[in-house]
């Protein structure tokens, strides 16, 4: 089987519909479930997964999950869990080793302010808009090596959700306010130096170290749409990067000169839960009837957890 990379190929709907069809099966199988059942769910993720990719296209990839801190429009919330939450977002940005499997950090709003959303489902006024939904990240891991799509979505999909270390694994009362996003990674082009890539455009890889100044070596990546989201210039966010490798030296110009720096772009494809229900499930909620409890579950959750915050801990963003 001859596998082949293709800059053309582009992340789709279906490509994240088979990440929730991956995360929901997985979280619905009983622990103790025996090998002969795991085995069947491979098989049907396998079978789904080749209808959804093209076969033996190799290609970067980063699957996404954000956590909806407002209810989605289409639901409503249970009344007794109608009130007025203020939110605040910290983004931590561990640094990355050289492995091939990463994480990157990246949300669909990157606030670092605090911001107020309204839950009201007391009313039935549909001249009244409703409150657009504020996702935040929940989990990203993905690899900066090729991968043969077919099985890498399906890997991808687990592994951002329950193993990335930021966070606690997702459970599956969150499945229906979450977001998954894929990214396919293309057109790695090596840059002139660490600022010749454009915001919005382009992620960086930048690699530095390895010499008798610097013994370590550091490597790290933001995806295209980080820096534009954080509103940073090219030169904020190479620094912001330097930071996430680990390093805590001074950031000199010497420094910037010696970065080797790779340019590359992305295909992105977003799908909330809802959509992929109403398109995988033809509307019905494989939850069943239960979903309003584990939307109260999760919202209570969600409430109990800002009360902590702002009782015991100053907001902080760590970038």
């Amino acid at each position: 089987m001859t596998l082949k990379e293709d800059d053309s190929i582009t992340a789709s709907a279906q490509m994240c519909n088979l990440c929730f069809d991956t995360l929901l099966k997985k979280l619905l199988r009983p622990s103790s479930s025996s090998d002969a059942n795991s085995k069947s769910d491979d098989t049907i993720i396998s079978t789904n997964s080749s209808r959804y990719t093209p076969p033996n296209v190799t290609c970067p990839l980063f699957v996404t999950w954000e956590k909806c801190r407002s209810l989605p429009p289409r639901r409503r919330a249970p009344p007794l869990l109608s009130k007025e939450v203020s939110s605040s977002s910290g983004i931590a940005t561990p640094a990355t080793t050289s492995s091939s499997i990463i994480t990157d950090d990246e949300t669909s709003t990157h606030n670092t302010t605090s911001a107020t959303t309204i839950i009201n489902s007391n009313t039935n006024d549909d001249s009244i808009p409703p409150t657009a939904p504020i996702y935040e990240l929940r989990g990203c891991i993905g690899t900066l090596a090729p991968r043969q799509l077919q099985h890498a979505l399906s890997e991808f999909a687990i592994t951002s959700a329950l193993h990335d270390h930021r966070f606690d694994p997702i459970s599956l009362h969150e499945l229906p306010l979450l977001r998954v996003g894929v990214s396919l990674l293309v057109k790695y082009e090596e840059c002139q130096n660490c600022l010749d890539w454009v915001v919005g455009v382009h992620g960086i890889i930048i690699k530095f170290g390895g010499t008798m100044e610097q013994q370590q070596h550091y490597s790290a990546t933001f995806l295209p749409e980080v820096a534009k989201e954080q509103s940073w210039t090219t030169k904020e966010t190479v620094v912001a990067l330097i930071r996430k490798a680990g390093y805590r030296g001074t950031v000199t110009n010497d420094l910037l000169s010696k970065i080797q720096c790779t340019r590359y772009q992305s295909s992105k494809c977003r799908v909330s839960y809802s959509e992929y229900v109403d398109v995988s499930h033809d509307g019905k909620d494989p939850l069943g009837d239960s979903v309003d409890d584990w939307m109260a579950a999760a919202v209570k959750e969600e409430v109990g957890r800002r009360n902590r915050v702002m009782n015991h801990v100053k907001p902080c963003v760590n970038l």
